[in-house]
């Protein structure tokens, strides 16, 4: 399973270097090629164009998500500002991965019972599964050895397994069907949500929206149930994202950022230089914070569960699990309390 090895990469770029690198990529493939581009893609040309002027793979493609679709949401382009490169650091789920995973729920507020969001739960699911194909991973990390060029298809090609997954979704296993439904009916029961209950517990400053609920949904249980990176890592990335980043809207100041980046500066992704730098920095913290009190960021490594299995889901559930995720929620909570209010 890939999510056992996300935290033990040995020798990996600091997210520092791995996010220059990935910019100065970005840059270079948006000065080329742009019109061609626009005649054969309306969402590629918008993608870049984004990219230009954002300077950052996950918001970009949350806001060519909210253009498409005629969308007009500021909120949930800062919300997606920390994923950059990453949850929490290039070894976690590429940005352009999670910026759709998050419009996806967006799209699909106020789930009411365990058929709706099995839904929610397939399509997500086959969008990670077509992401992977396509990319040969959903890690940042694992795509980047590709080389730039690899980062670059995967921004400006995220449409395609999208697309593809939200038309035409894979069918969940029957086992499958049986161990989400019995995990998804426990969270309604208890009123238990890993990502919300971060979003819930922190500092009374602290707005929770709507769309911040609904679009923080689909990490549950370790990304759509599928035991990857901890919803309450995930959300606390959103939480930090949504009180420090602002939305980026030059291309003078992305153009000033990768001519830094090509003179090797180490201004170039200080907070001042990009709205989204902040952001992306904190959350790195938030993230190695995270491994260091939990010892892993994924779900199977914590508990060694595989959600799709009832016997594992069951296990899971009898041995009083969710009130453990309660406390890691709880924790991340005053983390982030106190990275953004004290």
């Amino acid at each position: 399973m890939e999510s056992r090895d996300i935290n033990k990469r040995k020798g990996s770029l600091s997210r520092r270097e791995f996010t220059k690198k990935s910019l100065l990529a970005i840059a270079a493939a948006g000065t080329t090629g742009l019109i061609g581009y626009g005649v054969l893609n309306t969402k590629k040309l918008r993608t870049i164009n984004n990219v230009r002027r954002m300077g950052h793979c996950a918001p970009s493609v949350m806001q060519t998500l909210l253009g498409i679709n005629g969308v007009q949401n500021t909120n949930m382009v800062l919300y997606a500002g920390g994923m950059a490169g990453g949850i929490a650091g290039p070894g976690m789920e590429c940005g352009v991965l999670t910026a759709p995973l998050m419009f996806m729920g967006y799209q699909n507020p106020d789930l009411d019972g365990v058929s709706e969001k099995l839904d929610v739960i397939t399509n997500a699911q086959s969008y990670i599964n077509e992401f992977a194909d396509f990319n040969g991973s959903c890690i940042c990390g694992k795509i980047r050895q590709g080389g730039m060029s690899a980062c670059m298809k995967t921004i400006r090609n995220f449409h395609k397994p999208f697309s593809k997954a939200v038309k035409s979704p894979d069918r969940l296993s029957d086992e499958g069907i049986e161990s989400y439904s019995l995990l998804l009916k426990a969270y309604d029961e208890n009123k238990f949500h890993c990502a919300h209950h971060v979003l819930n517990n922190l500092n009374s400053k602290f707005q929770v929206t709507k769309e911040l609920l609904d679009s923080s949904w689909v990490f549950i249980g370790g990304i759509a149930l599928l035991n990857r990176t901890c919803g309450a890592l995930a959300a606390g990335v959103m939480a930090l994202s949504a009180v420090t980043a602002k939305v980026e809207n030059s291309y003078s100041r992305v153009a000033r950022m990768n001519r830094l980046l090509k003179q090797e500066s180490n201004v170039a992704l200080s907070e001042e230089i990009n709205n989204f730098n902040r952001s992306i920095i904190l959350s790195d913290e938030l993230g190695s914070w995270f491994r260091n009190e939990f010892s892993s960021a994924t779900c199977y490594d914590i508990w060694g569960y595989n959600f799709s299995r009832v016997k594992d889901a069951k296990s899971y559930l009898s041995g009083h699990c969710m009130n453990h995720c309660t406390d890691i929620a709880k924790k991340v909570a005053q983390k982030v309390n106190m990275m953004i209010f004290d």
